[in-house]
């Protein structure tokens, strides 16, 4: 496969402490309050702020990846290969001088990117998330999963049930880890329909080849269907759920404006849905291939934006409330499968959800008049 990385695009701009900066949520301010429609379409960006790490910016995992592909072919690379390696190594090394402490992907909280997303569709003044992240963090923020949320790359904490369609909103992260193979992505038996793997579920592919993210039961792809219940994480060659894909079309589709926040756009199989809006908004420190095609394109970060957004519109960012996986378990039911961190980790989730309740006693605001004036 191709690396969706280059020196190029790795670089970083910025243009927080210009004019033009000021200038341009002016103008995202004005394209919110004209819009009727609003779909935000998310990516790793609006989660570095909260401690989770990207996969294309100069330190993010991809990236890390490339230097060391690089790095094992110095001895018979090119000059071209050799600038390439210097470039990456240049800007990794400006962003750790920047960098803040990564955390796990299970503790992180909703930024205020998160916050200002979930404030608008709470108000009704934007509608629809589409994210490419797998963190959960939109769920933290109070979205609800399909009628305002939707993940095409998977959620931690989401089991699927292949037949009746359900989503198990976990208190842990369901997927096995590296225990099974890539490709599998089977959970267990629903409690709902009592659908469950095949007799000859193996687990592992023997001589089968992958048809369109399909194994036939002998592993459980992403798109199988009646197979019992799966996680909904998506990798490298595999299909998305169709479920996914079709609500990401469905509202990008009717957007009068979709506004892109934190993606390098470069996976280039979904890369299309924001402009399907009549207008798109792009927000990122890196050049992207889409550049060109957007109504609006700001270099900064994800906070200051949504932050100078939500002053523009004279509208105050929601706390964080407490989330509670609707189908949570006790931890003595935490599958024995999963790593023991997760028992820890779903007690954590519990303890600040007790927090939130108490920082947060105040009822909901109304919203306020429609055209934002």
């Amino acid at each position: 496969m191709a690396s969706t990385v280059d020196s190029d695009r790795v670089r970083e701009y910025n243009e927080e402490d210009k004019p033009s900066f000021h200038r341009k949520l002016d103008e995202l301010a004005r394209l919110m309050r004209e819009s009727r429609y609003t779909v935000f379409y998310t990516g790793a960006g609006v989660s570095t702020s909260a401690g989770v790490g990207d996969y294309r910016g100069p330190s993010g995992a991809w990236t890390m990846r490339r230097i060391k592909e690089l790095e094992l072919e110095s001895s018979r690379s090119t000059k071209a290969v050799n600038e390439e390696l210097a470039k990456l190594k240049r800007e990794l090394a400006r962003e750790e001088q920047k960098a803040t402490k990564k955390i796990d992907m299970n503790d992180a909280q909703p930024t205020p990117t998160h916050m200002a997303m979930s404030t608008l569709i709470r108000l009704g003044l934007a509608h629809y998330v589409v994210t490419t992240n797998l963190d959960g963090i939109h769920r933290k923020s109070g979205l609800q999963g399909h009628s305002q949320l939707c993940n095409l790359h998977g959620d931690i904490y989401i089991e699927r049930c292949t037949s009746c369609g359900y989503d198990f909103e976990r208190n842990y992260h369901v997927r096995q880890g590296n225990s099974i193979h890539v490709h599998d992505h089977k959970v267990g038996t629903c409690s709902r329909c009592g659908s469950r793997p095949p007799k000859h579920y193996t687990g592992r592919p023997g001589d089968l080849k992958m048809r369109k993210s399909c194994w036939g039961g002998q592993m459980v792809g992403t798109r199988d269907i009646d197979c019992g219940t799966k996680d909904t994480h998506i990798n490298f060659g595999e299909c998305l759920d169709s479920v996914d894909w079709n609500e990401a079309e469905l509202h990008c589709g009717k957007a009068d404006l979709c506004v892109i926040a934190g993606t390098s756009m470069s996976l280039r199989h979904i890369t299309h849905f924001p402009f399907m809006a009549k207008k798109t908004v792009l927000i990122n420190l890196q050049a992207t291939p889409d550049d060109s095609q957007a109504t609006l394109r700001i270099w900064a970060k994800c906070d200051p934006v949504f932050q100078g957004l939500m002053e523009r519109l004279c509208i105050p960012i929601d706390p964080i409330p407490a989330w509670r996986p609707k189908d949570s378990v006790p931890t003595s039911q935490i599958p024995s499968y999963l790593h023991p961190h997760n028992i820890p980790q779903a007690r954590h989730l519990e303890t600040t959800a007790r927090l939130r309740d108490a920082e947060s006693p105040d009822p909901l605001r109304t919203a306020p008049d429609r055209q934002l004036k």
